[in-house]
């Protein structure tokens, strides 16, 4: 399961999310909510792409595991 978590929302209205699979936490990242669910989605999407997890799995990958 994926999970996108608010962590908490400072004074200007912009969030921390943390992103997990499973219980293993993957990156974070910084969203506001005015600015609507596709950006933040698009955001956790490059938070991902940029985490060291990313790296992990796609070296996994190319080895064939």
């Amino acid at each position: 399961m994926i999970n996108i978590i608010n962590e908490g929302e400072d004074t200007q209205g912009t969030s921390i999310y943390r992103i997990q699979v499973g219980k293993q936490h993957i990156c974070i990242f910084k969203h506001n909510r005015r600015d609507g669910l596709a950006d933040c989605l698009h955001k956790a999407a490059d938070a991902v792409e940029l985490s060291e997890w990313a790296d992990f799995v796609l070296i996994d990958d190319i080895k064939g595991g």
